[in-house]
């Protein structure tokens, strides 16, 4: 372990330059932040400390690329302004450094950068009509679940897609058609084909622009059980995801159906034929119940099913893997804490996994017992697919004030468990938990940064990064 790796942070992510160097966002401040690069024999290789407040860091070009806002606070959250940076990584020295997109900071603004596993750095920015101030009481974080400010989120105002040269120079912008109506996602696949989709009524409006383009080539739609309502954002309860087949599109939407009962619904669109599936599967109570019953334990220390209830399901993760599309779901739920008036405590169940082939057929269907509560906040999973198998890090409950993180191996050709273990707590907190937003995957083996939070400063937390073997 490093138990000082970092310290009083405010967040972090990270992700694989190779299979022999992970790179850690770690933001120190509102206006600053580091990138970490630590090897697979547990070697800080470089650390840079950066201006701005850090969004997401990625591979560009076999360099490093990050993206940030020039300032950042708890009650409006970044401005909109975005600088980006490209660093050595061998050293971590900046290659270059500009400010890619500036706003009036009069409504607030959504940045996504794409990267096509580092073939290019795309931009995308969505303006919203919600305003940029201090809404009393409410911090930015929380604003979005008040149904109260829900519309003026949902709204799009402008869009823009402005694409960038390792040198951080545009090479081409343009704005992508608003539809009428309310934005759920946006993504490239590794050909650089863009998809946009729309919740327009009854319908789910997904756009595709070719590669280079600026006009859509195409567009499909799909009639969905999903309403609109105003005081829900439809981007919580969807997912698009390009295939490798650069035609095609999957996407995944959770929604109450008709029985009021949840149900999670899997699609593929196909824009070279106009082909559509569709697969749907009911959430009621005795389907959560024969799935309790049907779970067979592969570690007799986590066997703890409970499958919460269906229209609480949350759409995980959502990906396609050697041919099989595979999607993970978990009931989530809120309850008043008994210390104070003014806590709560987050709930999730235990994770539901589906695979289905290329026609939506279910092939497989297992259950991840990795249920815990933890104050104000909902905790992240890592998924990581690699030689046919699933690896998942997420956390569980070990006793009433205590969580642990999870190891669990998933083979996707059988649908079989290979392994699930809680990892050591051996010299961490109790209620420390594992950050799955920031874990360093490597070939040979996995380093999870355990946080805890400070009571006096619920928004910082001191990490201490564990390493562990497959």
């Amino acid at each position: 372990m490093i138990e000082d790796f970092a310290e009083s942070i405010k967040g972090s992510n990270s992700f694989a330059f190779n299979d022999h160097l992970n790179v850690m966002q770690i933001s120190t401040d509102d206006d600053k932040f580091d990138l970490v690069a630590v090897n697979d024999k547990f070697e800080v290789v470089w650390k840079t400390s950066l201006a701005g407040y850090g969004i997401k860091t990625d591979k560009f070009q076999n360099k490093v690329i990050a993206l940030a806002a020039n300032d950042h606070s708890n009650m409006k959250g970044t401005t909109n302004t975005f600088l980006a940076y490209v660093i050595d990584p061998a050293n971590g020295k900046v290659l270059a450094e500009k400010v890619v997109y500036k706003s009036s900071n009069d409504l607030v603004e959504f940045p996504q950068m794409y990267t096509g596993d580092g073939a290019f750095f795309k931009l995308a920015v969505r303006q919203s009509g919600f305003a940029r101030k201090i809404h009393v009481g409410i911090p930015f974080y929380s604003l979005f679940t008040a149904n109260s400010y829900a519309r003026e989120y949902n709204e799009t105002r402008n869009l823009q897609v402005i694409e960038y040269n390792d040198k951080l120079d545009s090479v081409s912008a343009f704005k992508p058609v608003i539809s009428n109506g309310t934005f759920i996602s946006l993504g490239w696949n590794k050909h650089a084909d863009m998809f946009i989709g729309w919740l327009n009524g009854p319908t789910i409006e997904v756009y595709k622009y070719d590669a280079g383009k600026t006009k859509p080539s195409n567009m499909l739609s799909a009639d969905v059980v999903f309403k609109e309502d105003k005081s829900v954002v439809p981007s919580e309860h969807f997912m698009l995801k390009p295939s490798e087949n650069s035609n095609v599109l999957y996407y995944g939407m959770m929604y109450v159906n008709q029985d009021n009962d949840g149900e999670l619904g899997i699609g593929k669109f196909d824009f070279s034929t106009n082909k559509k599936l569709y697969a749907t599967q009911a959430l009621d109570k005795a389907s959560l119940k024969a799935i309790k019953k049907n779970f067979t334990p592969v570690n007799k220390k986590i066997d703890d099913v409970d499958m919460g209830y269906g229209k609480g399901m949350t759409l995980l993760y959502l990906d396609e893997l050697d041919g099989k599309v595979v999607a993970a779901i978990a009931s989530r739920s809120k309850r008043a804490s008994s210390i104070n008036n003014y806590g709560v405590y987050m709930i999730q169940n235990s994770m539901l996994i589906n695979a289905y082939d290329q026609n939506l057929v279910l092939k497989f269907q297992n259950v991840l017992p990795s249920d815990y509560i933890y104050p104000t906040r909902y905790l992240k999973t890592s998924f990581r697919f690699n030689n046919n198998k699933l690896y998942i890090l997420s956390n569980a409950k070990t006793g009433m004030y205590s969580i642990s993180g999870i190891l669990s191996i998933l083979d996707i050709s059988t649908g079989q468990w290979d392994k699930m273990e809680y990892l050591s707590k051996k010299h961490i907190g109790n209620s420390d938990y594992a950050d799955g937003g920031s874990v360093l995957w490597f070939g040979s083996n996995f380093m999870v940064p355990y946080l805890s939070t400070k009571s006096f400063a619920p928004n910082r937390a001191d990490v201490t990064l564990q390493l562990n073997n497959y």
